[in-house]
């Protein structure tokens, strides 16, 4: 296990980063100048913060501005797995998990580039305990989390670079979770929560044994999947407007009722375990 400190980016720069990634997910496509005229700081620094944003994955940078990462072309949209989900519905997930995360939490949360959209997004969380087994979440939370950061794992898994092992499975132990978020590739009609990547169903399992609240983000991207707990185990789910139709009548039917709302996303919530 590894705890991480460095010193934070300015909370100005942050919130502009943040607030241009949004601009660029509703509009599409935007040019520096606009980008300059909107937040008032020069097109150099737009420049910047672009190939930041860019490195991060949140957009692409275009001949004078920038556009929105697009999903590939040709798969059913109920079907795309987080990597190919529009920026919009990566981001308004991501709001909506935070909505969920409180001061003074300990936070575990899951490797995929749909949580790691989550991370810039609690800035504004005070005193919050990350632990995370994946090394590029804990790297972008240095310039983010106030408070500590733990990195665990002692395997690393290729291509994916996240970490598992006994080490991970001690921790999820040992910490006492308050909070879990993570991804899960497809909801079986059982009930039965999966994720493609069996060598991390072990921690997974613990993370639904010990964790005190439990969020679900279903990307639908069903891989060979292997069982990780089942849907009355969770607290919230989570899914975009698309994978949302599919699972609707099977969430209602387990007792989850509609938390939160928005045009790209929604959060429901276990009924029955909130009365615990």
């Amino acid at each position: 296990m590894m705890s991480v400190n460095v010193p934070r980016k300015s909370s100005n720069l942050l919130k502009r980063r943040l607030k241009i990634a949004e601009i660029v997910a509703t509009q599409g496509e935007i040019k520096v100048d606009d980008l300059s005229a909107q937040l008032g700081v020069s097109g150099v620094t737009i420049r910047g913060d672009l190939s930041y944003l860019e490195q991060q994955g949140y957009l692409k940078r275009s001949f004078g501005g920038a556009i929105a990462t697009p999903a590939p072309p040709g798969e059913p949209e109920q079907f795309q797995p987080s990597t190919t989900l529009s920026l919009a519905q990566q981001m308004e997930s991501a709001r909506h998990c935070v909505r969920l995360i409180r001061d003074r939490d300990t936070l575990f949360l899951g490797h995929g580039s749909l949580c790691r959209k989550i991370i810039p997004l609690l800035s504004e969380v005070k005193k919050l305990r990350l632990v995370t087994n994946d090394p590029e979440h804990a790297i972008l939370a240095n310039q983010f989390i106030d408070g500590e950061i733990i990195l665990v794992g002692n395997e690393m898994l290729r291509p994916d670079t996240v970490l598992a092992g006994k080490s991970l499975e001690q921790a999820l132990q040992h910490y006492t979770i308050t909070h879990s978020i993570l991804e899960i590739s497809h909801l079986d009609t059982d009930g039965t929560l999966n994720t493609d990547m069996a060598k991390l169903a072990p921690a997974w399992q613990l993370c639904f044994d010990h964790a005190q609240n439990k969020t679900v983000i279903i990307t639908a991207n069903a891989v060979s999947p292997v069982a990780i707990g089942n849907l009355d185990q969770a607290e919230y789910v989570i899914v975009c407007r698309s994978i949302n139709e599919q699972y609707q009548r099977q969430l209602q039917d387990a007792d989850f009722v509609i938390l939160y709302t928005s045009n790209e996303c929604f959060t429901w919530s276990n009924r029955e375990r909130l009365k615990e």
